[in-house]
């Protein structure tokens, strides 16, 4: 894959518009005999990204940037929004890492869930969204807590939703502010990926869905990958929640 260049232009730059066009080959039926055959398609899209610089090190700012500021604006939530609890409790108020976490958080909102559910409910529904916007490990754990904190439908759909928003954030940044800072460092990876990509493009939706169930590859190769292969941002979206819906389902059954 070829990458982007790094000419030095202002990281705020105007909203350019790129045209992107890809070849990929399909089977199809002969029109005249009805046979097989391999073919060849140009397909041409039209993309507009705001903020979008060509230079390495801007990029590479800028996601540097926004993590820093939107990392501050969590912590800020965690410590704001959360009802007040025991001093000797203020220390698992965090991203649970492992079991242990995940029970004492689990047991410190389950007192106060009835109480102060909007508060509970909007950190969670932020707190994954960040999540998964920067690919920050700690979902799954987030996802087994909504199960135990929430009644299942709202579990269910909230996990689902929060997956989707937050890996569409992650399209749009990949794709904008930090598109060549990506390109430079895991180019090798989207390569590799559209490789499998580009025999499923009619089938776009479908596959995503595959995607978001068995991972392979990785999530945050998806999200970061996406916006460079010419994939839709409404079959990632639609992907992403469907995906995302069946495997919490198979999470929470076996809860």
């Amino acid at each position: 894959m070829k990458m982007l260049s790094n000419a030095k232009t202002p990281l705020l730059s105007s909203p350019q518009a790129v045209d992107v066009t890809t070849t990929y080959k399909t089977i199809q039926p002969d029109e005249e005999t009805g046979e097989l055959q391999t073919k060849s398609i140009i397909e041409e899209r039209h993309h507009i990204w705001l903020w979008r610089s060509n230079s390495y090190k801007w990029s590479l700012a800028a996601l540097v940037l926004l993590l820093v500021v939107f990392s501050c604006l969590e912590l800020a939530l965690l410590r704001l929004n959360l009802p007040a609890v025991e001093p000797e409790d203020k220390d698992a108020l965090k991203f649970p890492k492992n079991l242990e976490d995940l029970r004492r958080l689990n047991a410190i909102l389950s007192v106060y869930i009835n109480q102060h559910f909007g508060n509970v409910y909007v950190t969670f529904f932020i707190t994954y969204v960040y999540l998964q916007s920067f690919s920050v490990p700690g979902s799954m754990w987030l996802s087994i807590l909504g199960g135990a904190l929430f009644n299942f439908w709202t579990a269910l759909f909230t996990v689902s939703l929060c997956s989707a928003i937050g890996s569409c954030v992650a399209f749009i940044i990949s794709g904008s502010l930090g598109s060549v800072a990506v390109m430079r460092l895991i180019g090798d990876r989207i390569s590799k990926w559209n490789e499998q990509l580009v025999q499923h493009k009619q089938h776009m939706l479908n596959y995503m869905i595959v995607l978001r169930v068995a991972p392979l590859p990785p999530n945050w190769t998806v999200n970061l990958g996406a916006p460079h292969l010419n994939v839709p941002i409404s079959a990632f979206f639609w992907g992403t929640f469907i995906g995302r819906l069946q495997k919490a389902l198979i999470l929470y059954l076996q809860l």
